[in-house]
């Protein structure tokens, strides 16, 4: 792949054929005559399906549909994923590969990255399948579809240290708990009718007892979000992970007076002349300014070493001036989020979302 052009998961050029699955031309390139296809020889793997999606279609050229396959040329998983491409996306959150990840969660960076790259990401499997933004459901905010274990996953994710809610997108008991907390209510872990209707009055929405458009457009404004079209936020994985990281973050209220953004107990300045930050993942000047203004620094739009080492101060990481693991690491746990592995925040889709969310606070 070449450095001049726009970083891709696939290099250009048509697929070659091998035993009737259709593969990439670098998955052939990377063994030869020896090639190992799905139904081949891989076990535990996740194939395409007939009359799947569009991304069954560009995964079965890419990969022979084999969701889980590595063969070691640089690029991983169904749509075949380059490590630069799946750690700019986010894909860090859920795996250190893309074959390590869920198909869903392969899907879901997918969406993120044909937002920003289009079909062109896939330029001859993206073609062949008829991969459109449309079809393919672009995304900047793309999340993986809820698990069949349902919501009761969520029952004992939170850390024993700190009580942290885990940011997974899973709106179980210990979600619903912290959200009645925030709302007022008995933290008995099922949302009841009252409940709701406590949490309507609370973002300012018709106080009918159920959870449709209106009650999630008006939360997740509540958290700093822009209307997506969810009809009820409790199924929206990237709505109740944005809400999980308010909540952790302490649940300001809306109406909080300038009077008391001087206490030691605010999570965070907010951007320039007071403006929230848009929760899109990308660390750009507008949350860099939010940052500095966090950890005490000029609110340049531009980390240098010394912000660098007060963020460091900030959080408890060793202050050399360096962003690494450890800075990344320490930062992710301060706004209640667990270790992923990530080198640099800045590049992670995940934590600079739920960076801005805790700043928005």
């Amino acid at each position: 792949m070449s450095d001049s052009r726009t970083p891709t998961h696939r290099a250009p050029g048509r697929a070659v054929a091998f035993r009737g699955v259709r593969l990439a031309p670098k998955v052939a390139a990377a063994t030869g005559s020896a090639v190992v296809v799905a139904g081949l020889g891989l076990v535990g793997t996740e194939s395409a399906t007939a009359g799947g999606t569009v991304w069954d279609d560009v995964a079965q050229c890419e990969s022979g549909g084999n969701w889980s396959i590595n063969t070691g040329n640089g690029y991983y998983g169904g749509l075949q994923f380059s490590s630069s491409t799946w750690e700019a996306f986010g894909g860090g959150e859920y795996a250190s590969t893309a074959n390590q990840a869920t198909k869903s969660e392969q899907i879901a960076v997918a969406q993120r990255t044909l937002d920003q790259q289009g079909p062109g990401a896939w330029p001859t499997c993206g073609k062949r399948a008829g991969l459109t933004r449309a079809n393919g459901g672009a995304d900047a905010n793309a999340q993986p579809g809820r698990s069949s274990s349902g919501s009761s996953r969520d029952a004992d994710r939170t850390s024993p240290a700190s009580g942290a809610l885990a940011v997974d997108g899973k709106f179980g008991p210990a979600t619903t708990r912290s959200l009645q907390g925030w709302i007022g209510v008995s933290k008995d872990g099922s949302l009841s009718t009252s409940d709701i209707k406590a949490l309507q009055s609370k973002v300012g929405a018709g106080r009918d007892g159920k959870i449709g458009p209106e009650t999630t457009r008006k939360l997740r404004a509540a958290i700093g979000l822009k209307n997506n079209g969810a009809r009820d936020f409790r199924t929206d994985s990237s709505t109740v992970r944005s809400l999980q990281s308010f909540l952790n973050s302490g649940a300001p209220g809306k109406s909080s007076s300038s009077s008391s953004s001087s206490s030691s107990s605010a999570p965070a300045k907010k951007a320039s002349k007071g403006v929230s930050l848009v929760v899109d993942g990308k660390f750009g000047p507008a949350t860099t300014r939010a940052l500095q203004g966090w950890v005490g620094v000029k609110q340049d739009g531009s980390l240098s070493t010394s912000d660098i080492k007060a963020l460091q101060k900030k959080i408890g990481a060793e202050p050399d001036g360096k962003i690494g693991a450890e800075t990344t690491r320490k930062l992710r746990a301060e706004i209640g989020l667990n270790n992923n592995g990530v080198w640099d925040f800045r590049t992670s889709y995940a934590t600079v979302r739920a960076l801005q969310q805790h700043l928005n606070g």
